[in-house]
């Protein structure tokens, strides 16, 4: 899989998240990249962030060996930047109609 591939799935895998269609991340990998994008997403967007924050700990309570900095997971080319993360995300959700929140 290419570092696009890979970046593709972790949105893919955060967006599902996000709008509830998936209920949790299936690898410490997807964990971590959702925990790091309930941290950064806009506060437009409260309800993604939420389920995002809490399927992140959620996995983590079960796997606290596999909790991450957020530095690493850039590190380790399971996204390639926070802002990028942030951008795409926020677009994909619009795309899929995941609306502002209060």
């Amino acid at each position: 899989m290419t570092a696009r591939d890979n970046e593709a799935a972790m949105l893919e895998c955060c967006a599902l998240i996000a709008t509830g269609a998936l209920d949790s991340p299936r690898t410490p990998a997807e964990a971590n990249v959702c925990r790091v994008a309930g941290m950064i997403l806009g506060r437009h967007l409260y309800d993604a962030r939420q389920r995002l924050s809490q399927a992140a700990d959620a996995y983590f309570a079960a796997h606290p060996s596999e909790l991450l900095e957020s530095a690493e997971t850039v590190r380790r080319g399971w996204i390639t930047n926070l802002p990028r993360l942030r951008d795409r995300l926020e677009r994909r959700l619009q795309e899929v109609g995941q609306g502002a929140s209060p």
